[in-house]
């Protein structure tokens, strides 16, 4: 009897030995599932437009046509913008009494870094532009052509009003870089150094 309480003794013990390796076998060839990224650990490029909507309402005061468009590649928290622009400034804010009807049509190249991702929220930005302009002389009544070149800086802040449809307030400060000027007589004009700009735009991203 004895014998046989043995013998079950050592069965089981080995039974147990032989269970626990096994256990120890599968639970060691498991491997840890991948634990789910956030979305917004692995963002995707963008492009997006948008539209500027002073130079249109500032060239409407004065009977013409304004436009202003841009088209934007964006990654993580970069932007880099293209755009192009074509107002007529009103006459009284130009500060020269001697000329009238300055049109401008202006290219830039701007780079933008954004606080947050998905590009929405506070964004700064610098670049260069270019603008070429003509002006009409009260003097002879002809007009002159010139060009400037621009060193600018600026912030905005984008609201996200549906999906990448957004709105987005900015301003930007202007430094001209030459100094080219036309000269009709006695009189001359030169676009101003430093100029200041706010305006709101309307985009989209995709």
């Amino acid at each position: 009897m004895k014998k046989r309480i043995l013998i079950f003794v050592a069965l089981l013990s080995l039974f147990i030995s032989v269970s626990a390796q096994t256990n120890v076998v599968e639970t060691s060839s498991k491997e840890p599932s991948p634990t789910p990224q956030p979305n917004g650990l692995h963002p995707k490029p963008t492009v997006g437009v948008a539209i500027d909507l002073l130079p249109p309402i500032m060239s409407a005061t004065t009977g013409n046509f304004g436009y202003s468009a841009q088209l934007w590649f964006g990654y993580k928290k970069y932007r880099v913008r293209g755009v192009i622009a074509g107002f007529q400034m009103p006459d009284k804010l130009m500060g020269n009494d001697d000329f009238k009807d300055l049109k401008t049509t202006a290219t830039a190249l701007i780079f933008d870094y954004f606080l947050k991702n998905n590009f929405k929220g506070w964004w700064f930005g610098c670049g260069v532009e270019m603008w070429n302009n003509t002006i009409n002389s009260k003097l002879n009544h002809q007009d002159y052509n010139f060009k400037d070149y621009v060193a600018t800086a600026g912030s905005g802040y984008i609201f996200k009003v549906y999906k990448n449809f957004y709105i987005e307030p900015w301003g930007a400060l202007h430094y001209v870089v030459n100094d080219e000027k036309v000269l009709v007589g006695n009189t001359d004009y030169k676009t101003k150094k430093f100029q200041g700009e706010v305006s709101l735009k309307v985009g989209w991203h995709f």
